[in-house]
């Protein structure tokens, strides 16, 4: 019998935009079958109850100018705070100190090129931050 290894978390982190996500939502989500029809990246927040951005956590998740990308929450008790962007940008993450739980999704179409990071408040102690870059 043949036996094949799956891939590992980190190769498909590096893939970038749909691609990534897609196979975020179909490999490491287990046996949860629900479809995200966005066309554009997407950022799994809190999938298989982990406190992380995937993509964004372990690393960065690059665009163009001009990208929609949505957060699509895959777990109980997130929110995104925006840290740091580039100073004529204006994506103000999830609003206020509001917490938001699987089925929620937030959309931003990024138009200022440069680097954003964000966190989870309620999680960013246990390492739940994330970096964005648009090119």
């Amino acid at each position: 019998m043949t036996r094949t290894t799956p891939p590992t978390r980190r190769s498909l982190l590096r893939k970038s935009g749909a691609a990534l996500a897609a196979l975020s939502t179909a490999g490491c989500l287990g046996g949860d079958t629900e479809k995200n029809e966005f066309d554009g990246p997407v950022v799994i927040v809190g999938p298989n109850a982990r406190n992380v951005f995937s993509p964004g956590t372990d690393e960065p998740l690059t665009i163009e100018a001009g990208t929609r990308v949505q957060w699509d929450w895959r777990s109980a008790n997130h929110n995104i705070r925006v840290d740091e962007q580039p100073d004529a940008a204006d994506w103000q993450g999830t609003e206020g100190s509001a917490i938001y739980h699987s089925g929620h999704t937030h959309e931003h179409t990024f138009e200022v090129t440069g680097e954003y990071h964000y966190v989870c408040v309620p999680h960013e102690g246990l390492g739940m931050v994330a970096d964005l870059v648009v090119e």
